[in-house]
This record gives structure tokens, C-alpha cells and sequence, in this order.
């Protein structure tokens, strides 16, 4: 196989797997198994906060790559859910601090169980090395992506990526 047709099928591959983790209905099918309706921003914004730790809506919202709106209606209604609490930033009171509760971390906790479970189930059967293999090579072109996508943005705003 040439180098053009390892690179076709790895870009197969991550829009198929772009595609199922964006999914709708895998998404729905998710959030009906651990009892949470969610929609997918609002999710996202739980697994970052949870992640990164207490963030103001300007940071979550450039973080997630979203407006400034969306970001605070997906943190109202995780608010309104219980699932984050708010405080006023200690330096600025004008700033609000998004911070994840403890329901909030549990049901997250719930949804990660249950897609490591999918995930555990989709590996079956691979031998150990080549999961451990996966693993590495994940992690390594996921690293490649975001410095170049860093490296690109950085660019398109006129500063040099370091």
C-alpha cells in the first residue's frame, strides 16, 4: 500500500469516526442509557469543565469554539440541572466562574463508564500489543493535529506559533 492510500484510509477512518461521535442519535441513544438528556454542547461543556477545572464563560467559550451566547446558554441550563455552579471570579464580580457540582461530576462519571464500556466492547477481540499500539498512535496524531491547529490559528492571527 502507498503512502497515498494509507493516508486515504486514515482519513476514511477519522471521518467515520468524526461522524459517529457527532452522531445524533448515537448521542441520544447515550443519554437515554445513563438517564440524562443532554444535547451535545451542553456535554461537551461538562466534560471541559470537569477536565480543566472552574472556567469563566469567555474561556469555555473560546476553548469549545463557540459564541459567547451559546456558551451561556449551554452553562444556564447546566446550572439549572444542577450539574455546574456559578460564583463570582474573586479579581472581577462582574466575571461568572463555571465550576462542575458533584452530580454534575457524578453523571459524567456515568456517561464515561458506559462509553468506555462501548468502546471496550468495539476492541474485543484486538490483541493486546495492537490496542496498546492504537493507543499510542491516538494519542500521538491527536498531539499532531492540535499543535498544528494551534499553529494555524496562531498563524491567522498574525503571531508566530512557537
Amino acid at each position: 500500500m502507498s503512502a497515498h492510500d494509507d493516508l486515504e484510509v486514515i482519513e476514511r477512518a477519522l471521518a467515520e469516526l468524526m461522524r459517529l461521535a457527532s452522531s445524533r442519535r448515537v448521542h441520544d441513544s447515550r443519554m437515554r442509557a445513563v438517564g440524562l438528556m443532554l444535547s451535545r454542547t451542553e456535554t461537551r461543556f461538562l466534560a471541559r469543565i470537569d477536565e480543566l477545572g472552574p472556567r469563566s464563560v469567555t474561556a469555555l467559550a473560546d476553548e469549545l469554539d463557540v459564541s459567547q451566547p451559546t456558551a451561556s446558554r449551554a452553562l444556564r441550563r447546566l446550572e439549572d440541572l444542577g450539574l455546574v455552579q456559578r460564583r463570582s471570579d474573586e479579581a472581577d464580580g462582574r466575571v461568572a466562574i463555571y465550576d462542575v457540582s458533584a452530580r454534575g461530576r457524578r453523571e459524567r462519571e456515568r456517561l464515561q463508564d458506559l462509553m468506555r464500556t462501548q468502546l471496550s466492547d468495539a476492541l474485543a477481540g484486538l490483541p493486546p500489543n495492537r490496542r496498546h499500539d492504537l493507543a499510542v498512535l491516538m494519542e500521538d496524531l491527536a498531539g499532531r493535529i492540535r499543535r498544528q491547529g494551534v499553529a494555524d490559528r496562531t498563524m491567522a492571527d498574525g503571531r508566530t506559533a512557537s
